[in-house]
């Protein structure tokens, strides 16, 4: 029975300056094993595709970004036992681009039992709707609102396509 509560966090999301020695860290330090990775021609792809079912049109100068970055690593998920955290560059920026600090923390993201129900219930709190639910790249729902100081929250409800729960063997994008 869906009832439109938080069932756990999704995963802590944290942008990186070197993703390469950052999921090493997790993974070779830690024994956390990596769940999946995205790119960025993965994330333009999905982008594309959504714009053009909205009738939207994509900004030429990110579109080439993202093109020109290519089969790159964008995020990688780790696995802590189910559990995970969400690494990656800021969105079009590799190794040494970042232009001063904006490293870090990026979002918290929330599971979800039903992220309709979920995003009605808050709605009807007066809590802001950053975006509507829709089906994010990983297959899994998302939502996104913020809290009182603007910290970004994902709200998430897994599929039996997640990538999160079955992995990723071949991307259809």
């Amino acid at each position: 029975m869906s009832t439109g509560k938080i069932k756990s966090i999704g995963h802590a999301a944290y942008k990186c300056e070197n993703l390469e020695k950052t999921v090493a860290f997790y993974r070779d330090v830690l024994g956390c094993p990596v769940k999946f990775e995205l790119t960025y021609r993965e994330w333009l792809n999905y982008n594309l595709q959504k714009a053009e079912k909205e009738g939207k049109t994509m900004d030429p100068e990110w579109v080439g970004r993202m093109k020109a970055l290519g089969d790159q690593v964008w995020i990688t998920y780790i696995d802590i036992n189910g559990e995970f955290i969400e690494l990656f560059y800021p969105e079009g920026v590799t190794e040494h681009q970042l232009p001063g600090r904006t490293l870090n923390y990026q979002h918290l993201s929330l599971e979800v039992d039903d992220i309709h129900a979920f995003t009605e219930k808050i709605r009807a709190l007066g809590a802001p709707i950053d975006s509507e639910p829709s089906l994010g790249l990983e297959h899994t729902w998302q939502m996104w609102s913020h809290d009182p100081d603007g910290n970004a929250i994902e709200f998430m409800q897994y599929t039996d396509r997640s990538y999160q729960l079955v992995g990723k063997e071949k991307s259809e994008y």
